[in-house]
Parts: C-alpha cells; sequence; structure tokens
C-alpha cells in the first residue's frame, strides 16, 4: 500500500503513541487515560535510568577500590 492511497482512504492522521489509536494530526496522545499511562511510564523510565547510573557508579568504585587495595597491599 502507498502511502497516498492511505490518505486518501483515512485522511491525514496519526496513531497515539501509547495505545496506536488513530486520531488528528498535531497530538501524540488521543486522551487523558493514555496521558496518565504515558506520564507513568516515563516516570518509571527516569526511576530505572537512576538507578542504572547508581549501579555503574557503585561497581566502578568496587572496581577502583579492589585495585587500590592490591596496590597498597601487595599479596
Amino acid at each position: 500500500m502507498s502511502k497516498r492511497w492511505d490518505e486518501d482512504r483515512w485522511g491525514p492522521h496519526i496513531h497515539c503513541i501509547v495505545c496506536g489509536n488513530a486520531m488528528q494530526e498535531g497530538k501524540k496522545i488521543c486522551s487523558p487515560e493514555c496521558q496518565a499511562k504515558y506520564d507513568k511510564e516515563i516516570g518509571k523510565a527516569k526511576k530505572q535510568q537512576k538507578y542504572n547510573y547508581l549501579m555503574i557508579g557503585l561497581m566502578g568504585a568496587a572496581i577502583l577500590g579492589f585495585f587500590l587495595i592490591l596496590q597498597f597491599f601487595p599479596g
């Protein structure tokens, strides 16, 4: 199917990024319910990203500490 055929049949439209329902162009989210779901998922993603950064930092500190211990207290 060509894009031209879709536009002739359905008119210009876009799909909601949460539920996938067709809607008018110019919006990303179709309803307040989808907005709430989107905001909740964004919050989860930000929390997960902070946790990942924390774990990377802790692992880096652990590796650095391990090498420093080996440097000052050779086996």
